[in-house]
């Protein structure tokens, strides 16, 4: 990358880092730590949804039992507000970067459909 698209992409980083969206996600991940039994609830969805995708990269199915896992830790996470709380502030930050990504990308999209 050249020194002025470096620039750009770290002016572009730091601004992230001061929205409110970050902020909010990030005070949102804060209280969810906070609570043990919620932040490790949390760790495990994100454990076992990594190993089933890390199957499905390799071809092999899950088996039902995993499924069924992973489904029972989904059903506890709908009920914790914190967790919540998180998945909703994660919604508004992939939000904005979808659009900073359709920014950046525009000339490109614009060269294929001239």
């Amino acid at each position: 990358m050249n020194e002025k698209m470096t620039a750009t992409t770290n002016q572009l980083q730091a601004e992230l880092i001061a929205s409110d969206e970050f902020t909010e996600i990030k005070a949102a991940y804060d209280a969810l730590k906070k609570s043990l039994d919620d932040y490790k609830l949390f760790n495990d969805f994100q454990d076992a949804q990594q190993n089933l995708q890390q199957k499905q990269m390799q071809g092999v199915q899950p088996t039902q039992d995993e499924i069924q896992n992973i489904q029972a830790i989904a059903g506890k996470m709908r009920e914790s507000q914190l967790i919540s709380e998180l998945m909703t502030k994660e919604k508004a930050l992939s939000q904005l970067l979808s659009d900073i990504n359709e920014t950046v990308t525009k000339p490109i999209s614009d060269l294929y459909k001239s």
